[in-house]
C-alpha cells in the first residue's frame, strides 16, 4: 500500500512539473471525466447543422495543406506552434491548415491557445475558416470539452474544396480523443462516406488524433483503437475510397499502407521534444507530402 501511495505521489509531481499552472486530476488521466464521445458527437452535429457545411473555394486545382499535431502548449512553451502558424501565414495561397490535436498540455492552458486563435483564422472549424483542429486527449480530458467547444465549436465535421463548380477534395474530421470513435460516430462516418464517395472527389482525407497502428505502449490506455473497432474502421475507409488518414498522438512519425489506405502518423510540435516536424501536403492530381523540421531549440 505504501509503495502504491509513493508511486502516485511521484506521478503527481511529474505531472505537476510538466505544465504551467497545472491542477492535478487523477481521475481525468484515465477517463474524460466529463462529456462522452456520444455527447460531443451530438453537440458537434447540431453545430454543423446550424451553421452550414464548409466549402472552401480555391483559386486553382493545386494547393497546400499545412499539418501539425501535439503542440502541448503552456503559457511559457509555444515556440514551435508559433513558428508553424507564422510559416503557414507567410505561405502563398491557396492553402489551409490542420492541427491534429493535443493543442494544449493540461488544465488551465487554454488561454495559451492564442497562438492558434490570434495568429490564425478566428473562425476555426466553421464556415469561412481555412484552419481546422480535431481534439486530442489532452484537449478534452480534465472536464475541458466545454472550453474546446467554446473555442473550436465542433469535434466531428467535414469540409471540402472546390475550384468554382469543380469539386476537388473531401476532408473528414473524427473525434478520437478517448482512443475510440464509438458506434454512433462510426455510423455517422459510414453514412457520410456512402453519400460523399459518389460525388466525384479527387481525394478523400480523414484526420483525427489517435492513431490506429500502435508503435509502443507509451500512450497507455489511449494508444490505439480496440481490435474490433480497428477492423471495422479500416474496412469502412477502404470500402469508400479514403486515400489518407492523418493522425498524431504517438509523437513519432509512422507510415502504414493497409487495404489501399495510407495511414500517416506525424511527429509532435511540442517545444521540449527534439527532432520534431510538421507536414506540408501538396494537393493536386496526386497527394505529395514532405516533413519540415522545426528550428533547433
Amino acid at each position: 500500500m505504501k509503495k502504491n501511495i509513493a508511486f502516485l505521489m511521484t506521478v503527481s509531481l511529474l505531472f505537476v512539473s510538466c505544465s504551467d499552472d497545472f491542477t492535478l486530476d487523477i481521475a481525468g488521466m484515465f477517463s474524460p471525466n466529463g462529456e462522452t464521445i456520444t455527447t460531443r458527437l451530438q453537440q458537434s452535429v447540431a453545430f454543423n447543422d446550424s451553421v452550414g457545411y464548409i466549402h472552401i473555394q480555391m483559386s486553382q486545382d493545386d494547393y497546400e495543406v499545412y499539418v501539425c499535431t501535439d503542440s502541448h502548449i503552456t503559457r511559457n512553451s509555444h515556440r514551435n506552434l508559433d513558428h508553424f502558424m507564422s510559416t503557414y501565414n507567410a505561405a502563398a495561397a491557396p492553402k489551409l491548415a490542420v492541427h491534429l490535436g493535443d493543442l494544449i498540455d493540461a488544465q488551465k492552458n487554454y488561454p495559451c491557445a492564442d497562438s492558434l486563435l490570434h495568429v490564425g483564422n478566428p473562425n476555426i472549424n466553421e464556415p469561412g475558416a481555412t484552419l481546422f483542429i480535431t481534439p486530442g486527449n489532452h484537449d478534452i480530458y480534465f472536464k475541458q470539452w466545454p472550453l474546446f467547444r467554446e473555442a473550436f465549436h465542433t469535434s466531428v465535421y467535414w469540409f471540402d474544396t472546390n475550384n468554382g463548380s469543380k469539386k476537388l477534395d473531401l476532408f473528414i474530421c473524427l473525434d478520437s480523443a478517448e482512443g475510440e470513435l464509438g458506434p454512433e460516430q462510426t455510423a455517422w462516418l459510414k453514412n457520410l462516406l456512402n453519400s460523399k464517395s459518389k460525388e466525384g472527389y479527387r481525394h478523400i482525407i480523414v484526420f483525427t488524433h489517435s492513431h490506429l497502428w500502435k508503435l509502443d505502449g507509451s500512450q497507455g490506455h489511449t494508444s490505439n483503437y480496440a481490435l474490433e473497432a480497428t477492423y471495422e474502421l479500416t474496412s469502412t475507409l477502404a470500402q469508400y475510397g479514403v486515400e489518407y488518414v492523418w493522425s498524431g498522438h504517438q509523437h513519432a512519425r509512422q507510415s502504414v499502407n493497409f487495404k489501399g489506405v495510407h495511414y500517416l502518423v506525424l511527429n509532435a510540435t511540442k517545444d521540449s521534444e527534439h527532432g520534431q516536424s510538421y507536414m506540408i501536403a501538396s494537393m493536386s492530381k496526386d497527394v505529395r507530402y514532405q516533413f519540415i523540421d522545426y528550428p533547433g531549440l
